[in-house]
């Protein structure tokens, strides 16, 4: 019936599954990147594909061509895992779009943390988030809110509520331990962590007499709830009671609660016995414990005058001079009368102070298990602390680690090779995510370049990316160079290195218990 009709028919049949597949296959990406050196540090590809993405996810990578609605032609560029900070202190739009010029796609500060927790995500609901935005429980400022009845806003760094607590004695740092306050702060913690927080941080070296029978307790409260804890240690000296004495304080505590521990910036703690510091961290590690340690690419470190550590006789427990403090704001250097004078006038001004050598940084770049952290710094303004999507990049003045960390590092892997390009974007990428993984579902799908991860992206030419802020008034905030497109959810917010006035951050954020 069929014979001579056949051949048509299945030509017929032919041409429609040409017209309908055609389609389908234009309309398969929303963003190609096509051409680029793709490394991921996780299963050590490193080879020039292309990559689909599609609802915020990694749907292809492939030799194969491909097309979508947007393609970034990222011949002669790498394109890596977005690069995850947990030390960034900066948690407002400006200091977004430094970190986003730098190639981070989630900067949460994980050091000091926020209190109350609800108030720190109600923040970055309500402003919109170019890049991914978390936190940990604050525990300072949860003693600040029992001990001193000062509330600290969320972003207690931002909200003024260091210095009303120093008004009225800030009994967060000067109360001796007392039993009877253990409950309260327990609870406060525990409030914080039943809204969201994905983890307890203890920047104790800010407040060196809280007991150690409290932070053994509130450690206590990490287990229960299965995060971590992050310390940035006691005892900032390189004499006893010495930053490693703080290292080993806060191992014990990690190992006795069998919690994951992120001990932060080791040189800059342990100054000249930073090897001995990541020395006895790998063995923590090999004896079981889970922890790993952070540096940042910088000699000098940013602080603020009434810093437990700059209490006078500092100069013997840090091995420096006051010429090598200087006030951020002005670049001023200090003497012992002026310094005396910010103690007793103005104990909240931050300064900068030279502590580091670069074998101490050179060290730790070197370990495994020691990741990449910024600490960037909130920038200070003529008006404040907080800046804007218009704010010109270098009106902020601050530590220009908050500006150009990662690609300093890139920088350095260029020009020095002490460690590879494959390690160094596993510190500043994989490495990071791994160690929140288990503990933060979101986590698991971030920091790798592999099909079915979330889109975070990070696109620079390793021949030409570069630092160029530094600690001269007007250079503070300069932004890296050399990284044209960052990619958040799936959404292009760097664009031929300009930043997008657009808001793809989602929060990263533990489940909320009623």
């Amino acid at each position: 019936m069929f014979g001579k009709l056949a051949p048509a028919i299945w030509v017929l049949f032919a041409l429609a599954v040409v017209t309908f597949a055609t389609p389908s296959v234009a309309q398969d990406y929303d963003l190609v990147i096509k051409n680029g050196r793709v490394m991921d540090p996780e299963t050590k590809l490193d080879a020039v594909r292309n990559v689909g993405i599609k609802g915020g996810k990694i749907v292809k990578i492939t030799t194969d061509a491909l097309s979508g609605a947007t393609t970034i032609d990222a011949t002669g560029h790498v394109v890596a895992p977005g690069f995850i900070d947990y030390h960034s202190h900066g948690q407002e739009p400006f200091a977004f779009r430094l970190y986003a010029r730098d190639g981070v796609t989630t900067p949460m500060d994980l050091e000091v943390g926020a209190y109350p927790v609800d108030t720190f995500y109600e923040y970055w609901e309500k402003e919109g988030a170019l890049l991914n935005y978390g936190t940990f429980v604050s525990h300072v400022f949860a003693r600040m809110a029992v001990l001193d009845k000062v509330d600290p806003g969320g972003r207690g760094i931002y909200s003024g509520a260091i210095g009303a607590a120093m008004k009225d004695g800030a009994e967060f740092k000067s109360k001796v331990y007392d039993p009877l306050d253990e409950p309260a702060i327990m609870a406060a913690v525990e409030e914080g962590l039943k809204q969201g927080g994905i983890g307890i941080s203890y920047p104790i070296g800010y407040y060196t007499i809280a007991g150690s029978p409290e932070v053994m307790s509130v450690a206590g409260l990490a287990h229960e709830y299965g995060v971590p804890i992050t310390s940035h240690v006691r005892y900032l000296a390189q004499i006893p009671p010495s930053g490693y004495l703080g290292m080993e304080e806060m191992l014990t505590v990690a190992h006795v609660q069998d919690v994951p521990l992120l001990l932060h910036h080791i040189p800059s703690n342990c100054l000249g016995l930073t090897k001995q510091c990541l020395d006895l961290i790998d063995g923590a590690r090999a004896r079981g414990v889970d922890v790993v340690g952070e540096f940042y690419p910088y000699t000098f470190a940013g602080t603020y005058v009434d810093a437990d550590y700059l209490k006078p006789g500092y100069e013997k427990r840090l091995g420096i001079k006051p010429s090598d403090i200087v006030v951020t704001a002005t670049g001023e250097k200090l003497t012992n009368e002026k310094f005396d004078q910010l103690r007793r006038d103005a104990p909240t001004t931050d300064l900068l102070m030279y502590t580091m050598k670069d074998e101490y940084v050179a060290e730790a770049m070197k370990r495994p298990g020691v990741i990449v952290g910024s600490d960037a710094m909130p920038y200070i303004f003529k008006d404040g602390f907080t800046g804007g999507w218009d704010t010109p990049y270098v009106t902020g003045k601050g530590h220009p680690r908050g500006s150009c960390t990662h690609a300093k590092i890139l920088r350095m892997v260029r020009e020095d090779q002490t460690i590879t390009l494959m390690e160094a974007l596993s510190k500043m990428s994989y490495e990071p995510a791994k160690f929140l993984g288990p503990m933060v579902p979101q986590m698991r799908k971030r920091g790798r370049l592999q099909e079915g991860m979330t889109a975070d992206v990070t696109i620079f030419d390793p021949d030409a990316v570069t630092d160029n802020a530094s600690w001269e008034d007007g250079k503070n905030t300069l932004p890296s160079t050399g990284i044209p497109y960052v990619i958040v959810n799936g959404t292009i917010v760097v664009k031929d290195s300009k930043v997008q006035r657009i808001t793809p951050g989602v929060a990263i954020r533990n489940a909320v218990q009623k």
